[in-house]
């Protein structure tokens, strides 16, 4: 065998162990033993999903003319610049399983607030959690339905940029949005914006 076929076989060995293997004992799991990190009932057909909460817009756009806008989240005064952040849910209408996951990938300062049962029309938007004083924008506090409520955004470090991973172990369909409010609701419309849907089966 030459050197380098020697070198090739060597280095494509060592790439794939790490890829076969998952960290659990194949032989035990099949015998009830599932192995010191699984806490509760495994369930091998679960998947977690991922949903971007928020996104930053550094590209140019087209409207009303086409401009672009670096972002540089180093400079110390401003590393969240709400002004280029989306306000988008993506995707915002999808289905999953019964005892999947999904990862809330959130850019910049959001709120992830998720009901059961209810439409955008049904958030109370006069509830609302203020901070005195008014530096932040207000925070819908309606507690109906809720099952899930993030991280509290005001709080958070320099870096807003975070992730939230949410269990759906009970098929409906679930609404999820943005509890701060003027993301939620732009009041100049009169217009729901950053909301979207899951849907769990069995």
């Amino acid at each position: 065998m030459q050197r380098r076929d020697f070198v090739t076989s060597v280095l494509v060995g060592g790439l794939v162990t790490p890829v076969m293997g998952d960290g659990h004992n194949t032989e035990n799991d099949q015998q009830g033993d599932q192995g010191e990190h699984d806490h509760g009932k495994r369930n091998d057909k679960s998947t977690n999903y991922t949903i971007s909460f928020g996104h930053w817009n550094p590209t140019p756009t087209n409207t009303p003319t086409q401009t672009s806008s670096p972002i540089d989240r180093f400079a110390p005064a401003d590393p969240n610049p709400r002004f280029l952040n989306g306000h988008d849910i993506l995707p915002n209408d999808f289905r999953i399983r019964a005892g999947d996951t999904v990862t809330f990938a959130i850019s910049g300062f959001h709120l992830v607030l998720i009901y059961r049962g209810s439409k955008p029309e049904d958030i109370d938007r006069t509830d609302l959690l203020l901070s005195p004083p008014m530096t932040f924008p207000p925070l819908i506090n309606d507690s109906t339905n809720r099952l899930y409520r993030g991280l509290d955004p005001r709080v958070m470090p320099a870096n807003q940029d975070r992730v939230e991973v949410v269990g759906f172990n009970t098929p409906g369909r679930y609404l999820v949005i943005c509890g701060v409010l003027p993301h939620f609701f732009d009041a100049a419309t009169q217009e729901f914006v950053m909301f979207g849907y899951i849907n769990v089966r069995n």
